[in-house]
């Protein structure tokens, strides 16, 4: 994407570019290494929205139509602003208090689960067409609920099955190669 020239500078600095060891790195930007940067991004920026739209109807199809969407009500509108202020002073405290590398370690720590959950959730119809017909795909359920008898609540009920225990397994891997390789 950009060719990098070195050059001796007397000051040590060269057009605003840092010097290191007495000389000075300028970035040379090419036509075509402009074109491959927006050209990436763009397509990193669309792909996911492509495949989550596709994704979508399929969901979307398989839903009761008889379920009211959801909306916002005036109150929820009204609280947003102040929740949202909370939480940005809540954060700013927390870099205020916390040193770099604690934030960074856990915002590193943050991405890696969701990486792997989001790669596992994209991976898992592939791998329901990749793997044998003969595998046994038995089904699982996680269930969390609060309280008893009357007054059960369910707060998480997730299912899945081998097949998505699998394709875990693999989103975990890479997870892992790329937490440690960065």
């Amino acid at each position: 994407m950009a060719d990098v020239e070195q050059s001796a500078a007397a000051d040590g600095s060269a057009n605003g570019s840092d010097a290191v060891n007495g000389t000075a790195a300028r970035f040379v930007f090419s036509a075509e290494g402009i074109a491959l940067a927006y050209g990436s991004l763009l397509l990193m920026a669309l792909l996911p929205i492509f495949f989550g739209a596709l994704r979508s109807l399929g969901c979307s199809k398989n839903k009761n139509a008889s379920e009211m969407p959801e909306t916002i009500t005036s109150r929820d509108a009204a609280r947003f602003p102040i929740i949202a202020s909370c939480t940005l002073f809540g954060l700013y405290l927390f870099f205020k208090v916390f040193s770099q590398e604690y934030v960074n370690l856990l915002l590193s720590m943050y991405f890696f689960v969701l990486g792997i959950l989001a790669l596992s959730h994209t991976m898992s119809p592939f791998t329901s067409r990749v793997f044998p017909a003969n595998l046994p795909n038995k089904q699982y359920q996680l269930l969390f609920t609060q309280g008893s008898g009357e007054s059960k609540e369910e707060i998480i009920n997730y299912e899945f099955d081998t097949k998505d225990l699998i394709s875990l397994g693999i989103s975990s891997v890479v997870g892992v190669w790329y937490f440690l390789k960065k």
